[in-house]
Order: structure tokens, then C-alpha cells, then sequence
């Protein structure tokens, strides 16, 4: 996968060929750059992140911003990871498993404190 720093670097070089007016280069890292704008090139638009992840577009940048998420802003595209936005979609499913396990009732709480587990402690630790 190509890095960020590398794509920082296409997209400089790209701004460069506008500001000399050489018009062919400028469509060729264009096109180059275009080439990684999806999942199997392993990033994607903030618009397509904000769709998979189910958020906004605002919501994709501060998270690229803050690092939630890994990401470049080039020029005046952002992109973001492919991998980032999978892994935050994990995290997503696994605290929502959480959240479907519950907390335990108050009943439940009262039996453990009336009732609470003995703890075992192995052979080895016990000092006396």
C-alpha cells in the first residue's frame, strides 16, 4: 500500500505542475492519484468513508484531524485509509456487542455482594 507521506508528496508534485502550467503532468499524477481512491487502491473519499462509517463528512475530517482515523487532506481532497475506517468499523461491531451483553441487574448486583465468589489463589502464591 502506498503511504501517506508518499501521496503528500504526488499531490505537492501535482499543485507544482499547476502553478507551471504544465498541463500534461498535472493530469498524469491527476490520474495517479485517482488510481488509489478506492478500496482496492486502499483509501477512499471522505464521502465514501462518511457512507461506510455512517457519519459526515465534517465528522470523517476532525476524525482524520484528531487521528481517529488515518487519512491526508491534498490539495482540496481528503482521503482516508481503507484499513482505518475497517478497523473503526470493528470497533464499532465489537462495542456494540458489548452493549448487547448488558450490564447486570440490581438483583444481580445484590447477589454478588451477598454472595460474592471465593477467590482461588494457586499453591505457589500463598505465603504462608
Amino acid at each position: 500500500m502506498v503511504t501517506l507521506a508518499t501521496l503528500n508528496t504526488l499531490a505537492a508534485l501535482e499543485q507544482e505542475m499547476v502553478r507551471t502550467g504544465r498541463v500534461a503532468e498535472r493530469r498524469a499524477l491527476h490520474a495517479v492519484l485517482g488510481a488509489f481512491v478506492s478500496p482496492a487502491g486502499g483509501y477512499l473519499t471522505t464521502g465514501a468513508a462518511a457512507a461506510a462509517l455512517g457519519v459526515s463528512l465534517p465528522t470523517v475530517k476532525r476524525w482524520v484531524q484528531r487521528g481517529t482515523l488515518r487519512g491526508v487532506c491534498l490539495g482540496t481532497r481528503w482521503l482516508v485509509s481503507t484499513e482505518s475506517v475497517d478497523q473503526a468499523l470493528r470497533l464499532r461491531t465489537a462495542l456494540a456487542a458489548l452493549d448487547d451483553e448488558g450490564n447486570p441487574s440490581p438483583e444481580e448486583i445484590q447477589d454478588l455482594l451477598d454472595h460474592p465468589p471465593e477467590a482461588s489463589v494457586p499453591a505457589e502464591l500463598v505465603l504462608f
